[in-house]
């Protein structure tokens, strides 16, 4: 079979294509689709070495769709699912992907493989910010910035549900989605300022507002999130008195089976374009997810 792996740490240059043995494990999928995240990027570039660890070879992704090749008591051959791989080792880009069976779930009929391939990292993160890292209560104000991303569009689904007043901060090309999400207050980074309002909670989904530029905006009891924490904010964290909390992801892909959460697909490759893929995405201004689509 195909797969994309790496030999050693660099750009999109170190990425191949090459012919791997079928995987063996508790399920294996015949991968249909394979959502591209930030989190791919910063491992091949070397970025999460702690997590990652520097073995070659390295494979590239981490949540995916399609078809139960081998199966066990839960999931048959032919049964249609979604999940993830390992979260810092990858290896969902490929013709076939070995999983367990905790890491699957059958894939809602609602959902194409391309929306459901989409949905883990993005999905999991919103989920867990909303239900382990702060607890909305109607009336809270939020702040999202970085809103027109893969998770800023579930994250904005979940505040309103949960009876938030939400602020989402996004480039020109999502001032319409996150508009019909329902968020109170859109502003457009390019020509707009958050000004001198305070949140409740504010969370960052563009890696550009660090927790000493987001405390202006925090309310003295206020909650600040990072959702893609390096050592040096781990170690920040520490001394912030519970008012700067990190995502570590772990995804519970059975509750984002019935999470009826929407989530957004702008564009998609096939997977062979894969080096053209990465820089595209990587230089920004995609609305919603980009999903690699495998046939």
């Amino acid at each position: 079979m195909k797969k994309i792996t790496y030999q050693q740490f660099g750009g999109t240059e170190v990425l191949q294509m090459t012919d791997a043995p079928m995987p063996e494990g508790e399920i294996v999928v015949k991968v249909k689709a394979v959502s591209i995240n930030p989190l791919d990027w910063k491992i091949w570039q070397g970025e999460m070495t702690l997590m990652s660890g520097r073995k070659f070879p390295k494979s590239v992704g981490i949540d995916f769709s399609g078809i139960v090749e081998k199966g066990n008591g839960s999931y048959r051959k032919g049964d249609e699912v979604f999940g993830i791989a390992s979260i810092f080792k990858g290896g969902a880009l490929a013709e076939y992907v070995a999983v367990k069976a905790k890491d699957i779930a059958h894939k809602p009929r609602t959902l194409s493989f391309e929306e459901a391939a989409a949905l883990p990292v993005v999905g999991g993160a919103a989920l867990q910010i909303f239900r382990q890292l702060v607890r909305i209560q109607p009336g809270m104000e939020v702040l999202i910035n970085g809103a027109g991303g893969g998770i800023g569009p579930l994250a904005i689904q979940l505040a309103k549900k949960a009876g938030a007043i939400v602020t989402s901060v996004v480039g020109p090309a999502a001032l319409d989605m996150v508009s019909r999400l329902g968020s109170d207050v859109v502003i457009n980074y390019r020509q707009q300022n958050i000004g001198n309002k305070t949140f409740d909670v504010v969370i960052d989904l563009s890696g550009k507002m660090n927790y000493s530029a987001a405390k202006i905006y925090l309310k003295k009891k206020g909650v600040y999130i990072n959702t893609s924490p390096g050592p040096r904010e781990i170690i920040g964290s520490l001394f912030s008195g519970g008012r700067y909390k990190l995502l570590f992801l772990k995804p519970k892909i059975e509750q984002l089976a019935d999470s009826g959460l929407q989530v957004f697909i702008s564009r998609t490759y096939d997977w062979r374009d894969y080096k053209k893929a990465y820089d595209e995405v990587k230089k920004g201004g995609i609305t919603g997810k980009a999903v690699f689509v495998i046939s």
